[in-house]
């Protein structure tokens, strides 16, 4: 049994030093790294000196934690920022020496004309010819894996007894799994539409975790038409 007789006694020290650390709002964990005690033992100490989990001890951990937090974010953030600097620095450098290869021209412009420019790298188009240019494009000179690319066809509603001849024609063309390719139905109302039987939808590309890749796709544009070609 624990009591102001017996800590005394036993570790009067350690005691003193527990509570001064309890005072500055140290949890029970910070407290045991530089006072070496079992948990029962210091739960006994501090229920003795009427410092468990008050209230206020509780809102000085939530706020250490909170602060932890933020400086491990803060922390990981500039670590994060450094390596894709470094990564960026190598793929330009690497990149300058391909500025003369017809693919990579080709599919940079292709990009900027019908590529998103958010977060996440997207390419879309009805041709079945760009999207393989495309596709091709960023698995030869991003090393993009097959495995991370999406496929998804964009229909109208109209056209849904189409929907099968579409899907195998793509499939064909990008020489891709037709399951891999999902459907979204365009429901925006068309008037007078002629029936063309060549319809089969836009296809739309997009690349997951791709951050990066569009930083990558953003430099390398400025490169060749701000650099090659003179064009801002």
């Amino acid at each position: 049994m624990v009591n102001t007789s017996s800590v005394r006694k036993k570790n009067k020290g350690h005691y003193e030093k527990v509570i001064q650390l309890r005072n500055q709002g140290l949890s029970y964990s910070e407290i045991r790294k530089v006072v070496p005690l079992a948990k029962s033992t210091l739960h006994g100490w501090l229920n003795l000196a009427g410092l468990t989990l008050t209230a206020e001890h509780l809102n000085i951990q939530r706020k250490k934690r909170l602060e932890n937090w933020k400086l491990g974010s803060i922390a990981s953030k500039t670590v994060r920022n450094s390596r894709n600097k470094l990564k960026m620095d190598e793929f330009t450098s690497q990149i300058r020496t391909k500025l003369n290869d017809s693919l990579l021209i080709a599919g940079t412009i292709a990009y900027e004309s019908e590529g998103s420019k958010g977060d996440t790298c997207n390419f879309s188009n009805s041709d079945p010819r760009l999207i393989l240019l495309f596709v091709k494009f960023i698995k030869q000179y991003f090393n993009i894996d097959t495995v991370n690319i999406r496929y998804r066809v964009y229909i109208h509603e109209s056209r849904i007894s189409d929907l099968d001849r579409i899907i195998k024609l793509w499939s064909e063309k990008l020489s891709i799994d037709p399951k891999i390719i999902s459907i979204t139905w365009k429901h925006n109302l068309v008037t007078h539409r002629k029936q063309n039987q060549d319809y089969i939808g836009q296809m739309a590309v997009s690349i997951r975790r791709s951050s990066l890749l569009v930083r990558k796709l953003s430099t390398l544009s400025g490169i060749i038409m701000g650099e090659q070609y003179g064009i801002v």
